[in-house]
């Protein structure tokens, strides 16, 4: 049996930014079980291609381009985001199913009534009271709505079919922004998306350059790859916790700070933990939900999209899907500004999971014929290379990123994130942190755990590490 002062389980940017924050305090004697064979969690940079820029199966953008972003302060840090490049969706070509552009005008009406729409929802979640307890919350559903009370308003010279095409688009966008169905949504009232100002931006390298610089501070080793925590057996009376993985091995800890995905934890926590967590914390977790999405990188032999750079929304008719319509739920494909021939989809909700049980070879083709029929070109380039994300089969993650749902009450993340202690000491016997605590996305993820490594820390103001 192995002994350390922390243990942290998991990788990812939580995981990482943990120890990195210990062992700048003094306490370099951490141990980061990571059950996967790779730090990072979902935040995933592989090469692709046949040049030396990468690109990102996980975690794709830094929401918040200011210094109040911890990433982002990282990553401008160590010169990790030149070129600058921020996402701008409106300024996109939405294209028909008959592979034709809808107009400008069309496309800005329809981008208006969104943001108008979307401003309205965020004025009525906060405006929420919480009642004793009970769940407060606004359904995703509440936008459309939103689109139909505009849409009922929209002057007859107007073009309405094109406008109706452009807000059923924006449906998808919304599906792929909160991660999920929009039935399956819906916004807590005292927080929803917090990130900071600043627009989306890319990091050009890769997302991994913030998880190196990290692993800097870090001693070789502390990480442990290929090391699936079966069970925490935390005590309450003093004790050390136990933490065993699926070889066997133990490692005995004053302190653990998990940071598995919240999609995990509603599948193993039942087993995990020893004794079982606490009600409130256990209730959370499966009160919150696991988005599904995923990304479809395409490799041609020339540009299909370049060089105007703009991606192509793809505006369906119906936005039905089922396992034979799958694709419905592609949102559009942008083109990445790092690679000339490479474009990416973006796949949300049913679909997206649809999608898993599919080969690379079948989405490749079905993806390659949407694009034929959408953009009106029977000579698209021919496709070299495909390359799929699969966040919801993923048995250490079992989805992409966390939503809100109506069962949620206010305040429930906060305590998820409100460290078990010891009774009589006081010590911080087993904490969470990770995106799902804050809705706020790496930089969520790494804040959250920061505040972890915080209350070990502060518990020994008065000792020694």
């Amino acid at each position: 049996m192995d002994s350390c002062k922390v243990v942290i389980v998991g990788a990812g940017i939580a995981g990482i930014s943990a120890a990195s924050r210990l062992c700048e305090a003094g306490c370099g004697n951490v141990v980061i079980l990571e059950a996967s064979d790779r730090i990072g969690g979902r935040i995933h940079t592989v090469q692709f291609g046949d040049d030396e820029m990468p690109i990102e199966m996980g975690a794709n953008w830094i929401h918040g381009s200011s210094h109040a972003n911890s990433v982002f302060s990282i990553a401008d840090q160590i010169g990790a985001i030149t070129p600058y490049r921020l996402d701008n969706t409106a300024s996109h070509r939405f294209l028909r199913e008959d592979g034709t552009e809808i107009d400008r005008q069309s496309v800005l009406t329809g981008y208006n009534i969104f943001k108008k729409a979307e401003h309205e929802m965020y004025s009525q979640m906060k405006a929420l009271k919480p009642e004793n307890g009970k769940p407060v919350y606004i359904p995703i559903t509440r936008y459309l709505q939103l689109f139909d009370q505009e849409r009922q308003q929209l002057k007859p010279d107007q073009n309405v079919a094109d406008i109706t095409l452009v807000l059923t688009a924006f449906e998808n966008y919304i599906r792929n922004h909160e991660g999920d169905e929009l039935e399956r949504i819906a916004w807590e009232g005292s927080s929803s998306w917090n990130v900071e100002e600043g627009g989306e931006i890319h990091i050009p390298g890769g997302y991994v350059q913030i998880l190196q610089h990290l692993m800097k501070g870090i001693p070789r080793s502390a990480l442990k790859l290929n090391s699936e925590v079966t069970k925490i057996s935390y005590a309450k009376g003093g004790r050390k916790t136990l933490v065993t993985i699926k070889n066997g091995a133990q490692y005995e800890a004053d302190h653990v700070i998990v940071t598995c995905s919240i999609g995990y934890l509603k599948k193993h926590m039942g087993t995990l933990f020893d004794p079982p967590l606490p009600i409130e914390k256990s209730r959370t977790i499966r009160s919150i939900g696991m988005g599904r999405m995923n990304k479809i990188f395409l490799e041609f032999e020339s540009p299909v999209t370049k060089p105007s750079y703009n991606g192509i929304i793809l505006a369906w008719k119906d936005s039905k899907v089922d396992k034979a319509t799958w694709y419905k739920r592609i949102l559009g494909f942008d083109q990445v500004f790092t690679k000339d021939n490479t474009i990416l989809g973006w796949v949300a909700g049913d679909g997206a999971e649809y999608m898993e049980d599919l080969s690379d070879d079948e989405i490749g083709i079905t993806c390659v014929k949407i694009l034929k029929q959408f953009m009106g070109r029977a000579d698209l380039p021919r496709l070299k290379a495909i390359r799929v994300s699969r966040w919801c089969s993923n048995p250490y993650t079992l989805g992409s990123y966390s939503h809100q749902t109506e069962r949620l009450t206010p305040g429930e993340q906060e305590d998820l994130a409100r460290p078990v202690r010891c009774p009589l000491s006081k010590k911080p016997l087993l904490m969470f942190a990770g995106e799902a605590l804050v809705n706020a996305c790496t930089q969520g993820a790494r804040d959250t755990a920061l505040s972890a490594a915080s209350a070990i820390i502060e518990h020994y103001t008065t000792s020694k590490l």
